[in-house]
């Protein structure tokens, strides 16, 4: 009965013409595909229905910026309606829906697009977004499945050579943002910072998830856990997290877990560090139908293992294999949260994550947070543990790190000799893209907040993150809108 009052409705304002546009598949396995329909607005929507019409039947089909509202045809035929955040759509917009469709056998379907009382449309590369009224770059315009990816030691999106410049949300309530119906009161102030994000020009922000198990996942009495929340929200709530920063044109860097402190009553954390069995209960119950249902979202840039697992290192564990050898880092302030693990235990926690989420998709990016260049490189006498050589040795081939990620802040007013703003990317060897994840004024070296990211954009690194947004965000913001139409390390402005 709603159905067919919303079609009422639609067809007393909107003309009854459809416009059908071919919707592209941009990527195909066994049994699976994903897409995306993009059709220009001719006319003002205050709220949308999308028909998408395969060649074959679909087993089901989930839509990433819309609500699968009903199937017919044997699964041929599929009703889209829009989003809350996304229905107000004006003329010379455009209109993008990606979708995720399940199929049998591996087979490319052919897939036709219209939205109710359109009277034209088309598919292509997008349109910039509208001017915020301040000076910006070149912006890199998304193609029909563009994702983030990684060319030697730089990022490309869409083809074209990008920065990421942005900063650390890095949660509303530390713990309690996800999972267990909390997202919806969290949802308006996540917006408000994605919308000062966007505005201020950046393009991407490292989003705090799990943290060390607070809410999510959810645990038996064991420490094994069972799924990734108690009221089955959690994947929902951060698809829609994805969904709105797309909204926004940011990419999305979710930290799944954290080391740089120790409120780890409860063993959870520690459980899945030291505990292989317990590890795989949480690739299996949350982390791989996670990414299952995620994948190919465009607004997911990579996934951050961990925040500064350092934090928990003993640098007094010595092993004679050196990936394994945390002695390096002796005097260097690494365990500052407590000294519980040795590399071992890291490099296996790392690498099965890494190889789980390479698993649902290869073209996955991952990283981890490293609080100082020192456990991240073979230069300057010390020892790259996450290095490709040292994270197989955690067991998974494929568990390796696509980029790496420094945080730094300046003491007693100095940045160390290691830092990255003591050097340039190219000093530490590492082959990869280097974001420099964590910075801020305050431990800045005597650097104001637009020299640093002066500093970190002119020196070869491949993104800049200030911490943070929510606590110091008129400062942080200052320094991404500085940068804003820098050009010449790669643009910044990008349509996701």
């Amino acid at each position: 009965m709603r159905l067919l009052v919303l079609a009422c409705t639609l067809s007393s304002v909107l003309l009854l013409a459809r416009a059908e546009v071919d919707a592209p598949i941009t990527q195909h396995w066994n049994g699976g595909f994903l897409g995306e329909a993009c059709i220009d607005i001719t006319q003002e929507l205050h709220s949308w229905t999308m028909t998408l019409t395969f060649d074959q039947p679909l087993s089901s089909l989930t839509a990433f910026q819309a609500d699968v509202a009903e199937s017919k045809d044997g699964g041929k035929v599929y009703i889209l309606h829009n989003k809350d955040w996304n229905k107000d759509e004006h003329v010379g917009d455009r209109l993008c829906v990606g979708f995720q469709g399940a199929i049998n056998g591996d087979v490319v379907p052919k897939v036709t697009a219209s939205i109710q009382g359109m009277d034209g449309g088309s598919t292509g590369v997008a349109t910039q977004p509208p001017s915020t009224g301040q000076t910006s770059g070149p912006v890199v315009t998304s193609t029909s499945g563009a994702r983030l990816q990684i060319e030697g030691n730089h990022f490309t999106f869409g083809g074209q050579k990008v920065f990421l410049s942005g900063g650390n949300l890095p949660w509303i309530s530390y713990a309690y943002d996800f999972g267990d119906g909390q997202w919806g009161s969290r949802k308006s102030q996540m917006e408000d910072q994605f919308k000062k994000l966007h505005e201020a020009g950046g393009n991407s922000m490292r989003l705090w998830i799990h943290i060390q198990g607070e809410t999510s996942p959810a645990f038996d009495s064991n420490g094994y856990v069972t799924a990734p929340d108690h009221q089955g929200t959690f994947i929902n709530d951060f698809k829609d997290m994805l969904n709105l920063a797309q909204s926004y044109d940011l990419l999305v860097f979710p930290t799944l877990w954290n080391a740089a402190v120790d409120q780890d009553t409860s063993h959870h954390l520690d459980g899945l560090v030291v505990d292989g069995q317990k590890l795989q209960s949480y690739i299996d119950k949350v982390l791989t139908p996670l990414a299952t249902a995620v994948k190919g979202h465009p607004a997911l840039g990579a996934w951050d293992i961990m925040n500064e697992p350092e934090g928990m290192i003993n640098p007094d564990v010595g092993n004679s294999e050196r990936c394994f050898d945390a002695t390096a880092m002796k005097n260097s302030g690494a365990g500052w949260a407590g000294r519980k693990y040795g590399f071992q235990d890291i490099i296996r926690f790392i690498n099965w994550q890494a190889a789980a989420i390479k698993n649902v998709d290869s073209g996955f990016l991952v990283t981890v947070g490293s609080w100082n260049p020192k456990s991240n490189t073979d230069r300057m006498g010390f020892v790259d543990h996450y290095s490709d050589d040292c994270l197989v040795k955690g067991g998974k081939s494929n568990g390796k790190i696509d980029f790496y990620q420094f945080h730094s802040y300046s003491y007693n007013g100095q940045f160390d000799n290691v830092s990255p703003f003591s050097n340039s990317a190219g000093d530490y060897g590492t082959g990869k893209p280097i974001v420099v994840g964590e910075f801020w004024e305050q431990d800045g070296g005597g650097m104001n907040i637009n020299q640093l990211f002066d500093y970190v954009y002119n020196h070869g690194y491949a993104g800049a993150w200030s911490w943070d947004l929510v606590g110091h965000g008129d400062n942080q913001r200052g320094g991404i809108s500085h940068i804003r139409g820098y050009n010449n390390n790669g643009a910044i402005s990008i349509n996701v």
